[in-house]
């Protein structure tokens, strides 16, 4: 489903194409131009473009420990259990 903005984007695109096809090669502008005066015009219509979000870093080992470490430390946590003995 899209949005009422994004249909209004497509119909303005799909007519400039049209017309841009229609006009004799020797008149058309380059094709940058083109895609420039597009995104001037979809500006001018409240569009914004927002880059994506950055990925995350991944998570830091605990301090001190690498590879297999990290693992017998997290066994060892498990094997404590609790002072009742659970």
């Amino acid at each position: 489903m899209m949005t009422k903005a994004a249909e209004k984007a497509m119909e303005a695109l799909t007519q400039r194409v049209f017309e841009r096809d229609r006009t004799d090669p020797e008149e058309r502008d380059s094709t940058t131009d083109f895609a420039f005066e597009f995104i001037v015009w979809l500006r001018a219509n409240g569009w914004n473009h927002i880059p994506p979000a950055a990925t995350p870093a991944p998570p830091a080992p605990p301090n001190g420990l690498h590879g297999a470490a990290i693992a017998r430390h997290a066994l060892a946590q498990i094997g404590k259990g609790d002072s009742d003995g659970r």
